[in-house]
């Protein structure tokens, strides 16, 4: 079972008592302040910040809650958000690394033009239907009135390609609002994985690193199930041969919209090639693949579905393989009462 450790955390967290000492902090917190954190415990905040010892005297007197954007603290060089608030005779010090801030700013952004892109494409698949379904027409009047065997044979493939350009434009512009529900996350990758090893006839193997701790969240189970279809196929398709599958929980996860707090991430890891670093960029864009035979819609489809849930899908490469990172809101159901 995972356990939720403090030093995970990108954000620092440093408690300091009532004589204004430093009573814990993190690794986080260690280093935005260039100290080790054996060495901070017990030493008056003062010795490490002036800025720090200030604003906590103001929020010792009067015992309201500070927070200061973009400031410098004294012996560090990476600017900080901060965050200070009393908890009982103590003072909670939130750092939040503003490179970190504005590297997740920039990748909501990123996910947010692509949707857009997504948004446009969506519009000219519609426009693409009505003249698809009159060659479809023609198509089926052909092979019905003519004699000729070949004729026939190419009026039916004719036919078959529509259909599968109908398809995936039905797959792609066919989203309506979700059903937003409590939902099991693990049933949803569960049966998401089950789908793709049944596709790949035992030719893939699937670990699964679950946290029993977190609990069912508001979404759309048969969205997130496409979502986390698409990207486990993507992986399989792209000749990966094992898929890891881990979940836990963010706190203060700037990378899910307001008003969840905390975020569900996801972790789909394959030992597969990789993407090509020329469309690592534009990855989650309509037609864009690393594959010849792929339509370059499913990762588009699994960002749109995952921005409108208010979440995000990173793409990390590793050394081997690469790894897709899903982050959806935290965000329980409300309790059912019955009557």
């Amino acid at each position: 079972m995972n356990s939720f450790d403090p030093d995970d955390l990108v954000t620092g967290l440093v408690r300091v008592n009532s004589s204004g000492q430093v009573a814990w902090l993190n690794q986080a917190a260690a280093q935005l302040l260039g100290r080790r954190a054996r060495e901070v415990t017990g030493l008056s905040l003062g010795e490490l910040s002036a800025s720090l010892a200030s604003w906590r005297s103001q929020v010792a007197s009067h015992g309201r809650t500070i927070q200061v954007s973009e400031s410098g603290l004294e012996g560090s060089e990476q600017p900080v958000d901060a965050t200070l608030q009393a908890s009982g005779d103590e003072v909670l010090i939130e750092l939040h690394p503003l490179t970190e801030r504005l590297r997740q700013r920039e990748m909501t952004e990123r996910a947010d033009r692509q949707q857009a892109m997504t948004l446009l494409s969506r519009a000219l698949a519609h426009e693409l239907r009505n003249p698809l379904a009159g060659v479809r027409g023609a198509a089926q009047l052909i092979a019905g009135t003519s004699q000729n065997t070949a004729v026939g044979r190419h009026a039916d493939m004719i036919q078959r390609e529509v259909d599968r350009i109908t398809a995936l434009i039905d797959d792609f512009a066919g989203e309506g609002e979700a059903m937003m529900r409590s939902t099991n996350l693990h049933r949803v990758l569960d049966e998401a994985a089950e789908l793709v090893l049944a596709e790949h006839h035992g030719r893939l193997a699937i670990e699964r690193r679950f946290d029993p701790s977190i609990p069912e969240i508001l979404a759309d189970g048969n969205a997130l199930r496409q979502l986390f279809l698409n990207l486990m196929r993507n992986a399989a398709q792209a000749g990966a041969g094992a898929l890891a599958l881990s979940s836990r929980i963010d706190h203060h996860s700037a990378l899910v919209d307001e008003p969840a707090r905390h975020a569900v991430r996801i972790d789909i890891d394959d030992d597969g090639p990789g993407v090509p670093v020329q469309i690592r960029d534009r990855l989650f864009l309509p037609l864009v693949t690393g594959r010849d035979a792929g339509s370059g819609f499913g990762l588009a489809v699994a960002q749109q579905i995952a921005r409108r849930h208010g979440g995000l899908i990173e793409h990390i490469e590793r050394p081997h393989g690469c790894r897709f990172r899903v982050r959806l809101p935290l965000i329980q159901p409300e309790p059912t009462t019955d009557d």
